[in-house]
């Protein structure tokens, strides 16, 4: 399995988890630029199950993801003297839904209404976006 390096042997995989759901076909740096994204977005989920086209992948944590991917704290103006590239990395923008019934989330790194998440929490029918 090729994205097994994204994987937390340690994460349980119980309860209702936001997962983060890939195209088919997606490279690994793909996906794990998608992760860091994720990680490094407003609501940081500690933890996700990660699915690529129809195969679920597995659970991951936020913890695991940051020492595997190397993913440093944010850092403000004058906390380094390297400057970064400017603007964002225009591969993947990760597109947050969550069940109107149950409040769980997923994550897409597309969008297209024909394949909208459904709630894998019960019989709640598609996502909305948030």
């Amino acid at each position: 399995m090729r994205y097994a390096m994204l994987v937390d042997p340690r994460a349980e995989d119980g309860g209702v988890v936001p997962w983060l759901s890939l195209p088919a076909g997606t490279a690994l740096n793909d996906a794990a630029e998608a992760l860091e994204r994720l990680l490094t977005a407003g609501d940081r989920p500690e933890r996700l199950l990660l699915f690529v086209g129809d195969e679920r992948i597995g659970a991951t944590s936020g913890t695991y993801l940051r020492a595997v991917l190397g993913i440093q704290p944010d850092r403000g103006p004058g906390d380094e003297v390297r400057a970064a590239a400017p603007g964002e990395s225009t591969r993947f923008s990760l597109i947050a839904f969550r069940c109107a019934v149950c409040g769980s989330c997923a994550y897409t790194a597309f969008y297209d209404d024909r394949y909208r998440p459904s709630c894998r929490a019960g019989d709640h029918g598609p996502m909305e976006l948030r």
